[in-house]
């Protein structure tokens, strides 16, 4: 199996549900009720500020479409994702679905497509003239053998440094976009020895971990080799990937040793407070960041995690429908219409930190952050995450999951690649 650069292939996914594997974009709150007369039931894991700020522009723009509706907010917090994956998956196999529900595309959506789970919703993409306003890394993820089962709200980077330019500055350490990893590992040696937490990680959900772990893999070997991982072309204990992990294993030896008590959010929150130089985290991190009141450029900046090749780590936001037992067919189809607006798109991004999916929406009004990762995504190697499903199936990122937090634990590189090298094989067999 052939996999070209910006095009992924996915694992075979799980035949079963999705798994409860951790996911993005943890969360603090929990929404939820019954609706009284028409209701419309969203299940999500937005439930931090920035994210709670962002569905609601969704909500919002639903209840602009149709007043009369009473739009439940059923997201789950905590977990990283993983307690709202739960609840879900206990209410389709009860019969008992929402009506529209978050999920990542490609291995996450190939889980919920092979269980039955998930509508067929190819009759709105065409009766809509959808494909012509997203582009080809997008639009290969929504569909499954051919069939759309999704669709996108928008684009979020994985790979993102986020630095606090007054420490830095104070500790005499530069970072920026001209670093390779090695340079990187040399600037974050030079804060550890300033006594300088280096990377503030908060792992209590491992999903910030794997993001971690990943990527400083795909900074060592290059987006091609890894997404050769996921077609079984290159194998997990390769000496490249060996050494990269190793690289991981001293990394996390100068991150802070709160780490595993911390959410991502927690995290990057103490970067921007200066309790710390860098943090590494997906771009919803910058609505988080930014909503708090730091000022982009002087409070907090940002640089894609430096590699030797310019790699766009993709980790993608969309809604899907039910297949069977849907409470309001024609309201939550209606949903999926309302996010494909360019509008809705861009007013949700300038929130929650992505970018929009669709080509038609405007990002000129968007954060110079935004805008960097608009150009990045349209020039640079784009390629999945595992650490949030898309790279794999359900079943293949929970055995990742688990290699991190086993690693985290004994630092064993050879345990964490052989444990993945048997999960590529009995997968690919």
């Amino acid at each position: 199996m052939s996999f070209t650069l910006k095009r992924r292939t996915a694992l075979a996914a799980a035949a079963l549900v999705p798994l409860a594997i951790t996911t993005s974009c943890a969360a603090n709150t929990e929404g939820g009720g019954s609706p009284d007369g028409e209701g419309l039931e969203i299940v999500s894991w937005w439930t931090s500020g920035s994210e709670a700020e962002a569905l609601q522009v969704l909500f919002d723009a639903m209840q602009e479409h149709r007043s009369e509706l009473n739009i439940v907010n059923a997201a789950v917090s905590g977990g990283g994702g993983s307690n709202a994956q739960q609840s879900l998956n206990a209410r389709l196999q009860a019969g008992d679905p929402p009506a529209a529900w978050q999920l990542h595309p490609d291995g996450q959506l190939k889980s919920f497509v092979e269980g039955g789970q998930v509508a067929d919703v190819t009759q709105l993409w065409q009766d809509n003239d959808w494909e012509k306003d997203v582009p080809a890394d997008v639009l290969d993820v929504q569909k499954v053998d051919g069939a759309y089962y999704t669709v996108p709200i928008g684009v979020h980077r994985g790979n993102v440094l986020w630095t606090n330019p007054k420490v830095l500055e104070e500790a005499g350490v530069v970072i920026d976009e001209s670093m390779d990893l090695a340079g990187l590992m040399e600037a974050f040696r030079a804060l550890h020895e300033a006594d300088v937490v280096p990377l503030l990680l908060g792992d209590k959900d491992i999903f910030a971990a794997s993001q971690v772990i990943e990527s400083v893999i795909i900074a060592e070997i290059g987006p091609a080799k890894w997404q050769q991982l996921f077609t079984g072309e290159l194998a997990f204990d390769a000496s490249e990937v060996q050494s990269a992990v190793e690289i991981y294993v001293e990394l996390l030896g100068m991150v802070n040793s709160d780490h595993s008590a911390l959410t991502w959010d927690e995290a990057a929150s103490r970067m921007a407070d200066g309790g710390g130089a860098a943090t590494l985290m997906g771009d919803w991190a910058y609505g988080e960041i930014a909503g708090a009141g730091n000022e982009p450029g002087t409070d907090f900046s940002w640089v894609p995690f430096p590699s030797a090749e310019p790699t766009f780590v993709y980790v993608g936001d969309g809604f899907s429908i039910p297949a069977a037992n849907n409470p309001n067919e024609e309201a939550s189809q209606e949903f999926l219409e309302v996010l494909m607006d360019p509008q809705v798109q861009t007013d949700f991004a300038a929130v929650k930190g992505s970018i929009p999916a669709l080509i038609s929406a405007d990002v000129s009004t968007l954060s110079e952050y935004q805008q960097s990762a608009s150009d990045s995504f349209t020039s640079d190697a784009v390629v999945s995450s595992i650490a949030h499903a898309q790279a794999a199936g359900a079943e293949f990122a929970q055995t990742f999951a688990d290699a991190v937090t086993t690693l985290n634990g004994n630092q064993s590189v050879e345990a964490f690649t052989s444990t993945l090298t048997d999960a590529q094989q009995n997968l690919l067999s």
